[in-house]
């Protein structure tokens, strides 16, 4: 979910200016905010035992089932299928987003996913060990505004992006071993639902409580950085996981890097055609429990190597200039062979229950770091806080304020300096910080509707500088968003 946005650096006579700097200390106060959202939570939480169960990227609207969502069991034939082990689900996602200020011009633009997927318990259907094999088709249709008309790495519509392209998004075949203690996982494989990944609260992705893509999905830092795969995509891989005790696993595994992929009208590409390398990610995690068995909290780290060969950070100046800007020729062509990062995940229940149905409140932060030779982002800070549960008879409204930071590679910004000095027309990348308050109504077990707001403080980082030729910063953009979610 985490499109790379190559049109983060439009710029020209009609940008709005931007302010330099994060206001008030926002970078100081960012950073200390999701400290203490961290050590809340895991000072509330009593470690127990439990294994770490990542949900899948997308989210979903609540539902008691997830295979029956809109059209219910048909008569009772998804049940029969559910008890010879074929469980089929879908869903449709629409996201609105409008901008009333900010970015390089005003907008409004709407974004769509339809999802049909398929599980089939191969050890059910033949009464043996065999594990489950994994189908996802998606397609992808509409606008996005962050690219039409705000310029930020962070889209605002999560939904939004990765070739807008009917798309095989799995193929995969799971098996347990050794009495769960061992799970693999090969095929055409979606690396963000292992890696880097959100828990699951009220049955349901915490981090997509958000229509931002900087949270929702996966923090946003690795898809831009790396090699790292994010849904809708998928490729080549194998995941394999240990779990030595029933609250702690390891896990690793290689997927293939190849960025053809994710264009238009390359959804059913199965061949390696576009592979630059590989992508070998490493992540252990833990989940705490309280003394009854109910889920508390998950801590995670992790951390990957791509074996790719990419230019240097500062050839990603081009993505925020138009490409008839001069300095596009002038940029370094280094190469490096291999790219790293790394990340930390935290979130943790502060009352109420975990469990669907139940009310609560969760908080999450994280971290990522990328390599200071390559990485576009340098470092990414999000936290959040989740109440589910809102109102007396609203057991599935949810209630979320979340914010991210993105610091880009400080190589970039150094070398824009030279060249404004040169007397190029480039922009100061520095950083970017974005706000979302939204509320999610569960109108039925299968659809919910999702006003909010979001604010987005210097987007692609840029500032009040004005350029050689003219030219000033993007501006703040304050967004409205709406997104209608249901399962079917």
């Amino acid at each position: 979910m985490k499109p790379r946005n190559h049109a983060t650096g439009k710029v020209g006579p009609n940008a709005h200016e931007a302010r330099f700097s994060a206001p008030g200390g926002a970078k100081t106060i960012l950073v200390a905010s999701c400290f203490a959202l961290w050590s809340a939570g895991y000072a509330a939480a009593f470690a127990q035992s439990a294994t770490v169960s990542p949900s899948p990227s997308p989210a979903v609207a609540p539902t008691s089932n997830p295979s029956f969502g809109a059209l219910g069991d048909l008569g009772g034939a998804r049940q029969k299928w559910l008890d010879h082990g074929i469980s089929l689900y879908g869903r449709y996602v629409g996201e609105f987003a409008a901008n009333a200020n900010g970015g390089f011009q005003q907008g409004s633009a709407y974004a769509s996913e339809f999802q049909l997927g398929l599980d089939a318990d191969l050890g059910k259907m033949s009464k043996s060990d065999l594990g489950i094999l994994h189908f996802i088709f998606t397609e992808r249709w509409g606008s996005g505004l962050s690219t039409n008309a705000i310029g930020n790495i962070g889209s605002v519509q999560e939904i939004f992006g990765d070739g807008l392209t009917p798309r095989l998004t799995e193929l995969a075949f799971e098996q347990p071993l050794d009495r769960g203690r061992l799970n693999v996982v090969a095929g055409r494989v979606i690396m963000q639902n292992d890696f880097a990944a959100s828990s699951q609260y009220w049955g349901t992705n915490l981090w997509c409580s958000y229509q931002t893509n900087a949270i929702c999905g996966t923090p946003v830092a690795a898809p831009n950085n790396s090699g790292y795969g994010y849904y809708p995509s998928s490729e080549w891989g194998v995941r394999v996981k240990v779990l030595p005790s029933n609250s702690f696993y390891v896990e690793s595994g290689v997927y293939q890097v190849n960025p053809v992929y994710a264009q238009r009208g390359q959804g059913f590409n199965l061949g390696f055609y576009g592979s630059t390398g590989v992508m070998i990610p490493l992540e252990a995690g833990v989940t705490f429990r309280d003394k009854g068995g109910n889920q508390r909290g998950d801590l995670r780290i992790g951390g990957y190597y791509d074996t790719s060969d990419v230019r240097t950070a500062e050839a990603d100046i081009a993505n925020f200039v138009p490409p008839t800007n001069p300095v596009v020729g002038v940029l370094p062509t280094t190469m490096y062979r291999g790219r790293s990062g790394g990340w930390l995940l935290a979130d943790a229940l502060l009352e109420g229950s975990a469990q669907a149905g139940k009310a609560g409140t969760a908080l999450f932060a994280s971290y990522e770091y990328g390599d200071p030779q390559t990485a576009l982002i340098s470092n990414f800070i999000d936290g959040g806080i989740v109440r589910h549960g809102t109102l007396r008879g609203r057991p599935n409204d949810t209630l979320s304020f979340g914010v991210d930071y993105i610091e880009l590679n400080p190589r970039i910004r150094t070398l824009e300096s030279s060249l404004q000095l040169a007397g190029y027309a480039v922009p100061l990348n520095v950083e970017e910080t974005a706000l979302e308050l939204n509320y999610s109504a569960a109108f039925t077990n299968w659809l919910s509707i999702r006003p909010g707001l979001q604010y987005v403080f210097h987007p692609a980082g840029e500032s009040y500088i004005v350029y050689p030729g003219g030219f000033v910063g993007l501006g703040g953009a304050m967004v409205y968003g709406l997104g209608l979610y249901a399962s079917f």
